[in-house]
């Protein structure tokens, strides 16, 4: 399993862009405090990443894949890719019905994921 850090990866773009956390965090309007918060997250609400993406212009969507099994909770968080003609319409023009229908299509996106993973390894132990 791979562990990726959202934040770190946040961070690093922020950095090769030669953004300050200042200019950052008024691209994304949030505090600077939030901007520190976010650079140390291990996971990210999908609507900030969105929102962080559209400031810059980094898709992170497509670029991160994160299966990251919480056994106690029995929850399983990924970040993954998602072709951008799927989605209802241009991130910055979401409204709000339209992102609980997001989210309805990434849970879907999810599950049949999971359930792919899951056949390829029941495959492989036979």
């Amino acid at each position: 399993m791979v562990n990726v850090f959202i934040g770190s990866i946040i961070r690093q773009k922020v950095k090769e862009r030669k953004l300050t956390v200042s200019e950052f965090a008024k691209s994304i309007n949030r505090s600077r405090t939030t901007v520190y918060d976010i650079f140390n997250r291990k996971s990210i609400d999908v609507d900030l990443l969105l929102t962080i993406s559209e400031a810059l212009d980094f898709d992170f969507l497509s670029e991160i894949y994160l299966v990251k099994k919480d056994n106690s909770a029995k929850k399983c968080y990924l970040a993954i890719e998602i072709d951008p003609s799927e989605l209802p319409c241009d991130a910055k023009e979401v409204a709000e019905a339209d992102k609980l229908k997001i989210r309805v299509l990434l849970k879907e996106k999810l599950r049949s994921i999971i359930e792919q993973e899951n056949k390829r390894k029941s495959v492989k132990k036979r």
